[in-house]
């Protein structure tokens, strides 16, 4: 496993997710991509880009101290050892739809906002990539302190007109591969008394 690619695979779980909910409500035409919104981007319409804007240190990031992991090894013998603490980050993307008509975009964008309302919490198969563990889960959530300032910085960054955009983000964590060599623990001790 690449720990590493978490945040390449971030992006093709949002991708895959929104897929298949435009598949499964009938919406067979519609492409979801993950590039810049840029005019000269958009192939096809309508399509849906989730776009990675922004990656930063979750708010209640600290200085990380290394901690003991308990593993088992193939003969199912608990294994000890100490590794770096994982860093946690968020992932902030850009939602917006390029469609044929502002009715079109609009009929879109509810469907991004309720696939998002019913798949919160994303785990096991609905995680694309080698990146995550067996049993990680991710968040998705709304980016509440977003607003019209925001929309209109976003799309004049990208020199492309106004258009209605959803901000999600991801909070997610990058474990280290680095770790110290086994801990041995003391499981009993013989005492001898001299006379």
């Amino acid at each position: 496993m690449s720990q590493f690619e978490v945040i390449r695979d971030l992006g093709e779980t949002v991708k895959e997710l929104l897929k298949e909910s435009f598949k499964t409500s009938g919406f067979t035409t519609v492409s979801v991509g993950t590039e810049k919104p840029k005019k000269d981007n958009i192939k096809n319409l309508p399509t849906v880009n989730c776009f990675l804007y922004h990656i930063g240190f979750a708010q209640n990031y600290r200085e990380r101290t290394d901690g003991l992991v308990s593993t088992h090894d193939r003969e199912g013998n608990i294994v000890e050892f100490y590794r770096d603490g994982p860093v946690y980050l968020n992932a902030n993307f850009a939602i917006s739809v390029w469609g044929n008509s502002p009715a079109e975009e609009n009929l879109l964008l509810g469907l991004v906002v309720k696939t998002f309302l019913e798949n919160t919490v994303l785990a096991g198969p609905q995680l694309k990539g080698d990146s995550f563990y067996p049993d990680d889960q991710i968040n998705i959530h709304p980016n509440l302190q977003a607003d019209a300032n925001d929309t209109m910085s976003f799309w004049r960054s990208m020199n492309e007109e106004l258009r209605p955009t959803l901000f999600y983000f991801i909070r997610f964590r990058v474990e280290s591969d680095r770790r110290s060599t086994e801990v041995r623990r003391v499981i009993g001790r013989d005492f001898a008394v001299r006379r």
